[in-house]
């Protein structure tokens, strides 16, 4: 599925929902309102167009704004790539900032009024890549991402990175998603050690304003401008990357276990996989519509799209997980 299709598809979807609601729709049919990561968008654009249960409207605009819609009542559904934290009940001035526990992304005690529930609806492969030309970082190792990514000492030229002596003086240019976008927190944790804790040393290169760094919400923006920069490089969610392995390099990553190309068949051993994300509130009033919307995405045929997307199905990685979480909805 190419990313054109998939804008078109939430085009419509979006569209067919202003129409429903000006045309005064179908009582009997719950309408939602889907929002958050960019990373989750393509699949939860598939799925709100092939689920019959309820209208539902998708859009994006990163992780935290998914979450934040969510304790704010504004959305039934938050797509994240990345698990929900403190910060995020920190945004509310009555809510409890130490309230969530950061190893799982969960919590007991509820943010005005909303108690978020976590599923993972699948997985992911987050791929670094570069311009097809580069021929020089098509490996690259934690510590040189972290040369090249953060504020720390940061190397400025393609040959001042560690172990990349022999490549061009050209300077590095960073395209990438910016600070609401799960990916972003995501990427930043694997290299940084204590990320967003007080014990953090380093920062992103973002945070250094040396312009190095540029920052966009779209994903197609920054494989755009990847394609165009010979010595830029950046990162994505893996679907994004699928559809144009031709137009982009991708750069295999060494953790201390050998380096491995980012792919779907490569998820249980690349270094920086991750789980995907849909929070709902458990005291919800269409409670019942959400959750028949999450089952829908667990199913089978919920699940049978996740690897046409370019993403990998839960019971590849963790059939036990898919399972529980089946077993919570169906009780």
């Amino acid at each position: 599925m190419t990313s054109k299709l998939i804008t078109m598809m939430m085009t419509m979807i979006m569209m067919s929902s202003l129409i429903a609601g000006c045309t005064g729709s179908n009582d009997e049919t719950p309408e939602l309102i889907q929002t958050g990561s960019s990373t989750v968008l393509p699949l939860a654009v598939v799925w709100a167009e092939d689920y019959e249960g309820a209208d539902v409207s998708v859009s994006g605009g990163g992780s935290s704004h998914g979450i934040n819609s969510l304790l704010n009542g504004e959305a039934d559904v938050a797509d994240a790539s990345r698990i929900m934290k403190n910060k995020d009940y920190g945004k509310f001035d009555n809510c409890d900032d130490t309230a969530v526990n950061e190893e799982t992304g969960t919590t007991s005690v509820p943010c005005n009024g909303v108690l978020p529930v976590k599923w993972v609806v699948a997985f992911d492969v987050l791929a670094t890549i570069v311009h097809p030309d580069n021929t020089w970082a098509t490996q690259l190792n934690f510590s040189q991402l972290y040369s090249i990514f953060t504020d720390d000492n940061p190397a400025t030229h393609w040959d001042e990175v560690p172990g990349l002596e022999d490549a061009p003086h050209e300077e590095i240019e960073i395209y990438a998603p910016d600070e609401a976008s799960g990916t972003f927190d995501f990427f930043f944790e694997s290299i940084i050690d204590d990320w967003g804790k007080d014990t953090q040393e380093a920062g992103t290169r973002l945070e250094s304003g040396d312009g190095v760094y540029h920052p966009s919400a779209d994903d197609n923006v920054i494989l755009t401008a990847i394609k165009n920069n010979p010595y830029a490089i950046g990162y994505l969610g893996f679907a994004y990357v699928q559809e144009n392995l031709g137009s982009v390099g991708l750069v295999s990553l060494d953790n201390g276990d050998g380096f491995v190309e980012p792919s779907l068949d490569t998820v249980a051993v690349y270094p920086m996989a991750r789980p995907l994300h849909m929070y709902t509130d458990a005291y919800a009033d269409n409670r019942d519509a959400v959750e028949g919307y999450i089952s829908f995405a667990l199913s089978d045929e919920g699940q049978e799209v996740v690897d046409e997307v370019g993403y990998v199905k839960i019971a590849l990685v963790d059939s036990d997980l898919l399972e529980s979480q089946r077993s919570i909805l169906s009780n």
